[in-house]
């Protein structure tokens, strides 16, 4: 258990939590926990655009922090309530915090950012998780968890985070969270959930069992059924995620008298998930082709599903190129409280065809047994002494854990990611971290090959860096409305929307519709990390940026409540699964209704 001494002194923090609540009330506008791929969008659009506009820029500040402190306690962390004191296990995160001291009480927009599914469990518990924060920030120095020169105090001048945490600040983040970041709909969060905390079903994969008491778990005695097992990371000193069950709808597990609030979904924006592979070996994975470029360039979502859940494992497995090629792999996986592994598990190895002809192996978590050795942490061996480990958090995957695990330090590994330029920031040239097309299609240029980005060429397979800004085609960056081409028009496979869940109404939700605004007109003209889902052209024309223009196709889910028509008006609302659901243009949509003479629903909003 992670920051076992703040559980331990979780009654002293419900007074300050009780003496806050006035504060939070006053002054606290945006109390966000979930998805990273929020985190630094977030974070800049807090700063350049709510926090500054209020008091000017010599009374706008922003810290960051994650890890734990000297003490051992985590920086930042979630604390669930319900059942007791010490009974769900706190989940630790990266924070970022801006303030206005400019204002009185000071307007504060902060953000914890966790596993997607213990996000949505933070907002959904009821009473709602809160924020706890080690007081050691008030003599430790912000760790620019996003890079200074995103941060503008006005007059184009950088800004780096503050040298510590002011303990007024600190006192009045210490509260309930107002927003959830996720980057499934809460039906698919809920739905994957439910099935991590289901007992073993190893015909189906319907099932994981993170319930079941076997030699590697021992799941909460009291709350057998509401409290699974840790799921562990295989890296050494990684970090550890908690399966614990909630509600989106009806009564808390919990706290069966209490009704889970209403909420609202807001769409943020459209982001590609990247398979990543490492190619230091120039024997494996880095062997190059006749131009010199690496061999493996794409690989079929049939081949990716079999190599995620352990039937092949080999380099020449991949690529047609690299036939009788040897040599073994290291896949990395999430864990399945990601909202990263939910999209790319029902994407891929949980698509519809092969659920139906191959539901046995339709899973990352085939053969992931609790009651069996090196299951968590997954360390599964595979086919030529290839084997699967399981990573906890974008960064686990991708940078590992002090130079030890991750892509970036395995050779011949694969993983996968959501794209942005932060979490490529690490993969420079030297450090031969490619990424292959899917089913042909490239995930963030128009086709696979060659190209220029903010005036430097790049060579296939090699991920970009953003010397912010490079939206809005600064400095050799994407056009306006040009970035992610294969996501607009839908024909990248592995993408989904990232959104915010909130209050139905209220001020939770107002200040939660002015950060997303913000933060859609930042990623547009400072780095382009998703697709914003609006226009945001000011001329009012949507010439420039015109929002995304593809939707997924929705789905009921069985056992999962899902949000009802509209009473007033009889028209349904957006609600159900959309996790590869079937991807159509916004034109698509229009013609049809056009042709066929019936009413069109707009499920945009």
């Amino acid at each position: 258990m992670r920051g076992t001494k703040l559980v331990l002194a979780a009654l002293c923090l419900a007074a300050i939590f009780g003496m806050t609540s006035m504060a939070n009330a006053q002054g606290v506008k945006f109390l966000g926990v979930g998805s990273s791929a929020m985190f630094q969008t977030f974070s800049v659009a807090a700063f350049n655009d709510l926090c500054i506009p209020a008091g000017g820029a010599a009374h706008c500040h922003h810290y960051s922090v994650k890890g734990k402190a000297t003490s051992g306690n985590n920086f930042a962390q979630i604390f669930d309530s319900r059942g007791g004191s010490g009974q769900i296990p706190v989940e630790g995160g990266n924070l970022f915090i801006t303030w206005n001291d400019g204002t009185t009480p000071a307007t504060i927009w902060a953000y914890l950012s966790v596993d997607t599914i213990v996000g949505n469990r933070a907002f959904f518990a009821v009473p709602r998780a809160q924020l706890q924060v080690d007081s050691s920030v008030t003599t430790t120095a912000g760790q620019n968890l996003v890079s200074s020169i995103l941060f503008d105090d006005g007059a184009g001048n950088p800004v780096s985070d503050s040298a510590s945490l002011p303990a007024a600040v600190l006192s009045a983040v210490q509260t309930t969270f107002t927003a959830a970041g996720s980057d499934v709909r809460p039906e698919d969060a809920k739905f994957e959930n439910n099935r991590v905390l289901l007992n073993y079903d190893p015909l189906k994969g319907a099932g994981l069992g993170y319930n079941q008491s076997t030699a590697n778990c021992t799941p909460n005695a009291t709350f057998p059924t509401l409290i699974g097992c840790a799921i562990l990371s295989a890296i050494p000193g990684g970090a550890a995620a908690h399966p614990v069950q909630y509600n989106i709808k009806g009564k808390d597990p919990f706290n069966t008298t209490l009704t889970v609030p209403a909420y609202t979904v807001i769409n943020v924006g459209a982001v590609p998930e990247v398979v990543l592979f490492n190619g230091t070996n120039a024997s494996g994975l880095g062997a190059l082709d006749g131009s010199n470029n690496p061999q493996f360039k794409n690989i079929e979502h049939f081949t990716l599903a079999s190599l995620v859940n352990g039937t092949i494992g080999r380099a020449g497995d991949l690529d047609v190129g690299l036939a009788g090629n040897t040599t073994p792999l290291t896949t990395w996986l999430r864990e399945p409280l990601s909202g990263t592994m939910t999209e790319f598990e029902f994407s891929i190895p949980r698509s519809l065809i092969l659920l139906t002809k191959f539901p046995k192996i339709a899973s990352q978590e085939a053969g992931v047994d609790m009651s069996l050795p090196n299951t968590n942490p997954l360390s599964l061996a595979g086919p030529g002494g290839s084997v699967r480990k399981r990573g906890i958090g974008n960064g686990e995957v991708t940078n590992g854990v002090s130079g030890v695990g991750g892509v970036l330090n395995t050779a011949d590994s694969v993983a996968y990611a959501f794209f942005s330029y932060g979490n490529v920031a690490k993969f420079t040239a030297a450090s031969k971290i490619f990424y292959a097309t899917v089913d042909g299609v490239d995930p963030f240029n128009s086709v696979y090959g060659p190209y220029t980005f903010q005036g430097t060429n790049y060579t296939p397979g090699q991920l970009p860096i953003c010397n912010a800004p490079c939206g809005d085609g600064a400095g050799g960056g994407p056009a306006a409305g040009t970035s992610f081409p294969n996501v607009r028009n839908g024909s990248y496979k592995i993408w989904n929307i990232v959104r915010i869940i909130t209050d139905k109404t209220g001020v939770n939700l107002t200040n939660t519709q002015a950060l997303v605004a913000a933060a859609q007109a930042e990623v547009s003209h400072k780095v382009p990390d998703f697709v914003p889902y609006v226009c945001t052209d000011t001329t009012g024309k949507c010439a420039g940026e015109p929002g995304l223009r593809v939707f997924r196709s929705h789905y009921a889910i069985a056992a999962i409540a899902a949000k009802p028509s509209n009473g007033n008006t009889g028209e349904p609302v957006e609600a159900g699964g959309d996790v590869d659901g079937a991807a159509f243009t916004f034109q698509a949509d229009h013609d049809y209704f056009t042709d066929t003479g019936l009413q069109l629903v707009n499920f945009r909003d």
